[in-house]
């Protein structure tokens, strides 16, 4: 059975930037992260699940997304991607049937960095 069956290129109708967050020195003696771009590329993104809790006395929302693109190698957990200013944590990834064909990722949006 091919890999990933039903996907076609007309699926990938977002353009997402994949972000790298680098310590940089703050001049106070601690360290600021400073994201910048790793790659810009297309996905579809499809949220999943969303939620709301209370954390230190405020109320927070995050919602789950599942992000698919086609594989592309240098992708880390540490990343976080950028979809028109809004920002998602990556959880997973996940080579489909590790054919290389496909990257299926989970992602957080609303949750601390």
């Amino acid at each position: 059975m091919p890999c990933c069956k039903g996907i076609k290129p007309g699926t990938f109708r977002h353009t997402i930037i994949i972000e790298r967050g680098v310590k940089t020195p703050d001049g106070s003696g601690g360290n600021t992260i400073v994201w910048g771009t790793i790659k810009t590329l297309r996905a579809k993104i499809s949220p999943i699940s969303g939620r709301e809790r209370v954390y230190a006395q405020r109320l927070e929302a995050d919602t789950t997304h599942r992000i698919m693109l086609r594989y592309t190698p240098g992708i880390l957990p540490s990343d976080r991607i950028n979809f028109n200013g809004r920002y998602f944590q990556i959880r997973a990834l996940l080579n489909l049937e590790e054919a290389n064909r496909f990257l299926e990722i989970s992602a957080e949006e609303g949750v601390a960095q």
